[in-house]
């Protein structure tokens, strides 16, 4: 292919432990004597203006030998303004990817025995030039001994560097590299792999039955899909304890990080495992199919993320279907996460006085930054209030069709390509309107419009009831929300007296108008005593529990702004946790979650 301009990027990330990425960048584009270069500002992942800006240091530039001087665009901090006396068409730039060192930071990318190399921080680009005319070529020199992988293709390994092949920029950025020191490859199917890097090598897998369940993820995306964008899909994940937990998807990759004890605690990883399927599913729904808002010429254009509730909300729904259908999370499990997300989405309060559609720009409005009052306030529920949403979707299809079609057949219709170098493909709300009614015909439009456009103050439970199941309150948490608490560390009380409660007795939520909310309690208020006993989850448990019907608040001894000081709990209801119970003799949601690949 012919670009219009190229990089060539030489890249030491040798000093992993600091942090720190060393770049040196050689430009080619038409003559100027002004040249305006960008940092990638929005990228899809994010569904913001997140370009890791921040961590850009000891930037230079030269042309024929010289220093050249630059400024920064004083309405732009993402664009570079270089000074030339005369035409240019070559120039030299230098600098450093500063990476956060604790979590305060930002997402910790660089440990001891691993790292990720996310190509926006270490690209500068021209301005102007459309994001696929813009050829990159990188060379890499990783510590001794480690091992890299990506969905870039390699031209050849000298020792410790890599030398990645050609491509357009777009595909680049969209190319991100996890390496380390301790690897396990896996391949899954023809044309996808899943590369695990850890921390220490005793916590790679080492059972074969847990590496068959991706596989399985594999082929049940394809029953799903038909067709797969992408030639070859690389899997990354990272068990680790020193680099931040996180899922970005990519086109023909995803960067996946969970704890270290995803594959050697099995049991009890469990609400970590629909990660991967969630990520991998929007190669299809978020990649190739792009809402048109999302689908820009270059990384400075702003996108306006309206339908998130597609893009995120439908994945989330497929990540958590694909994940029973594989083989990862057992189906039990899944009902378990449908309960708590129905009860902590369905009647979240913030639902009273903002719409679903407005909750796509909290990644701009919040930066995804943790919030005082979430449950009020409302954050970026268009994932699992989205997922209600779909589930509502596929019940109605499958009911106004005699369950002859389904969900499936518009994600199939929908989201496949003609073939896997198909370009992006955008769509409106318009166009998925069609889409639906083309698979089967409804008043889309006015139901997706109540239901995403309108304040809705009804729990959304439609969907699991056509499902065949009611949400119900029991004493004791389902398996998977009891996994959850002991994976993340923390103890849940949501639906009883109004909050969880974290590491170091903290209080991480407050719900709105609950018995913990009215007691004055709220975030980062630390809990010391309970009923005069000293503070841990089993005692506050314990206590909740012994609190039937009885005459007596719960006395809680709290620290608060760092004054410490008596509050009484008004709950006498006992535990009140969210299942899911079965009101029909053959749930249609057991049959949604059974696997559809071909033996």
């Amino acid at each position: 292919m012919t670009f219009s301009a190229r990089i060539a990027l030489d890249v030491d990330a040798t000093r992993t432990r600091q942090g720190i990425v060393t770049v040196r960048s050689v430009l080619s584009f038409p003559a100027t004597d002004r040249v305006a270069l960008r940092v990638a500002k929005w990228l899809p992942a994010f569904h913001a203006p997140r370009g890791p800006l921040k961590f850009l240091a000891g930037l230079t530039f030269q042309a024929a030998g010289k220093s050249l001087p630059w400024t920064r665009d004083p309405c732009d901090p993402f664009r570079f303004l270089v000074e030339a006396r005369s035409p240019i068409s070559v120039l030299t730039c230098s600098h450093q990817f500063v990476g956060p060192t604790e979590h305060g930071q930002g997402r910790i990318l660089m440990g001891e025995s691993m790292l990720r190399l996310q190509w926006a921080g270490l690209c500068l680009y021209p301005e102007g030039v459309d994001q696929r005319e813009i050829g990159v070529e990188a060379t890499v020199r990783y510590p001794e001994g480690w091992h890299a992988a990506s969905a870039l293709a390699v031209e050849r390994r000298d020792d410790a560097r890599v030398h990645y092949s050609s491509c357009c920029l777009a595909d680049f950025i969209d190319s991100p590299v996890l390496a380390g020191a301790h690897r396990r490859q896996a391949p899954l199917a023809d044309g996808a792999v899943l590369e695990i890097f850890a921390d220490e090598p005793w916590q790679l897998p080492a059972m074969q039955a847990h590496i068959d369940c991706h596989a399985n993820l594999v082929s049940e995306a394809d029953a799903l899909f038909g067709r797969r964008p992408f030639t070859v899909y690389t899997f990354l994940l990272a068990l680790s304890g020193q680099l931040g937990r996180m899922g970005l998807e990519h086109r023909a990759s995803s960067e996946n990080g969970v704890a270290p004890n995803y594959f050697i605690d099995w049991d009890h990883s469990v609400t970590e495992r629909d990660l991967l399927p969630h990520e991998y599913v929007h190669s299809w729904i978020g990649k190739y199919r792009v809402p048109s808002g999302n689908l820009t010429r270059d990384f400075s254009a702003t996108m306006t993320n309206e339908l998130l509730w597609v893009y995120e909300g439908l994945t989330q729904y497929y990540g958590h279907i694909l994940a029973a259908r594989c083989g990862l999370v057992p189906v039990e499990h899944t009902l378990g996460a449908f309960a708590l997300i129905a009860a902590t989405y369905g009647e979240r309060p913030g639902r009273r006085w903002r719409p679903l559609a407005d909750t796509v720009h909290d990644p701009i409005i919040a930066g995804r930054e943790p919030l005082p009052w979430k449950s009020w306030q409302r954050s970026e529920d268009y994932y699992s209030e989205g997922l209600l949403l779909w589930l509502e979707v596929d019940m109605t299809i499958r009911e106004l069709s005699g369950n002859a079609r389904s969900l499936d057949d518009f994600g199939t219709w929908f989201f496949s390509p003609s073939c896997s170098t198909e370009l992006a493909n955008p769509y409106d709300r318009s166009d998925l309107v069609a889409g639906l009614n083309g698979i089967q015909q409804f008043d889309w439009e006015d139901f997706l419009a109540i239901r995403i456009d309108q304040i809705a103050s009804d729990p959304l439970v439609a969907g699991l009831q056509m499902a065949g199941y009611r949400l119900s309150w029991s004493d004791q948490p389902s398996e998977w929300h009891r996994c959850d608490q002991k994976h993340h560390s923390y103890c849940d009380l949501t639906f009883s007296v109004g909050l969880k409660v974290g590491l170091s007795q903290k209080v991480i939520e407050v719900i709105w108008d609950s018995p913990a909310f009215d007691a004055g309690l709220f975030v980062g208020t630390v809990l010391l005593k309970v009923d005069g006993e000293g503070y841990s989850h089993n005692v506050f448990l314990a206590k909740v529990g012994a609190h039937v019907d009885g005459p007596d608040p719960i006395m809680l001894t709290v620290r608060q702004h760092g004054v410490e000081r008596e509050v009484a709990l008004e709950w006498q209801k006992g535990h009140r946790f969210p299942v899911l119970e079965q009101v029909a003799r053959r749930p249609l949601l057991l049959d949604v979650l059974q696997s559809r690949r071909v033996s």
